[in-house]
């Protein structure tokens, strides 16, 4: 079997790009087809064979990017994988699925999440990232565009979905069913300390989306040291209703959150997210969660065992949470033992299995234009 890869663009890293490069890991000679590679902020990616959209020629540093979205889907289907591909595997959370294949080759699709700004969080996304002005027509483009990222979902042979939420959801908008394989972690790369610090850490992009303020705010009022690790718009807005017991350490090199987690007393987690890797990584280095029971984190996060889940996105609620997780000694091993569901390995015979499976079936969908 002849197999290659594609992934939606390589700008900034993330859990998604965390996926990409073990998938590579396992196929390291396979052609990756994406629609660019932005090497001033990613960095380079040496002994890759990537294979860009014309899209390439754009600018596209600085988020610039994101002017590009109706664009994709037409770079999507001149992006020609080679005939002599018998089974591509795509990683994806909007229009890379829809590149243009032969009639034979199988489409596997790893799914992050249906395209949000489409469906689920197209409203929050229009608020957000779109200026006022142009909501309203950015609003009806973003409305045409679900009929193409329908249209290009229906040609996938095989679902895999990184979440039971996800899964949830390419149900709900592309009436296809899915395997849930959680994403990779390396968990034995995360060493818990037996002396933790005093400290809590907060690890994410500092936006609306994420709740960063939810963790703030339940720290100014609980007093206790947390350290919030991320960089983003609302870094300015959340510095200000910060007290002293909060510090604000921006982006940290993979080495250093290890370190950081491996000491903290505890990961505080107020967003919906589709999965929550750093939920993971914590578990991984002996630290109890709080999280929100909403998106993928009731999936990592057993309510009593791995730390506490919080019905609702408010303040107070999470600080209570976080108290309740104080009262109780929690043993470092354990947690690190809950971590090892999501290892690297089992996610990697998962992933070869359906992948096999996948091709003995064969093409399943009808694929056009």
């Amino acid at each position: 079997m002849k197999l290659a890869l594609a992934h939606e663009y390589f700008a900034a890293r993330g859990g998604a790009e965390g996926v990409v490069d073990v998938l590579h890991a396992m196929w390291p000679d396979a052609p990756v087809y994406t629609f660019f590679h932005d090497r001033t902020r990613y960095g380079d990616l040496a002994g890759w064979d990537l294979r860009t959209s014309y899209l390439q020629q754009f600018p596209i540093g600085g988020g610039a990017h994101r002017v590009l979205l109706p664009l994709y889907p037409s770079a999507a289907q001149r992006l020609r994988v080679t005939e002599d591909i018998d089974l591509v595997l795509v990683s994806t959370s909007a229009f890379i699925k829809g590149l243009r294949l032969a009639d034979r080759t199988v489409e596997v699709a790893y799914c992050h999440s249906p395209t949000r700004y489409l469906w689920d969080w197209k409203d929050q996304y229009l608020q957000e990232e779109v200026p006022a002005p142009l909501r309203g027509a950015v609003g009806e483009l973003l409305t045409r565009l679900r009929e193409t990222d329908r249209a290009l979902a229906s040609r996938v042979d095989r679902w895999i979905a990184n979440s039971e939420v996800v899964a949830a959801r390419i149900r709900r908008y592309y009436a296809r069913e899915s395997d849930v394989v959680h994403p990779p972690v390396d968990v034995e790369a995360f060493v818990p300390q037996r002396e933790r610090g005093d400290f809590w850490v907060y690890v994410g992009r500092l936006s609306a989306y994420k709740r960063a303020d939810i963790a703030v705010r339940a720290f100014a009022r609980l007093g206790m040291r947390l350290i919030v690790v991320g960089e983003g718009r609302e870094r300015g807005a959340l510095e200000g209703m910060a007290r002293d017991n909060i510090a604000f350490a921006g982006h940290l090199d993979d080495a250093t959150l290890r370190q950081l987690l491996g000491a903290a007393r505890g990961l505080i987690f107020p967003a919906e997210d589709d999965f929550g890797i750093v939920c993971v990584e914590a578990l991984a280095s002996g630290a109890p969660v709080v999280a929100l029971a909403a998106g993928g984190a009731p999936e990592i996060v057993r309510d009593g065992i791995d730390g506490a889940l919080v019905a609702t996105a408010d303040s107070d609620a999470f600080a209570d949470a976080v108290l309740r997780v104080e009262q109780r000694a929690w043993d470092v091993d354990e947690l690190h033992r809950s971590a090892r569901r999501f290892d690297v390995s089992r996610f990697q015979d998962r992933i070869r299995a359906i992948v096999e499976q996948a091709y003995a079936r064969g093409r399943i969908t009808q694929r056009t234009g």
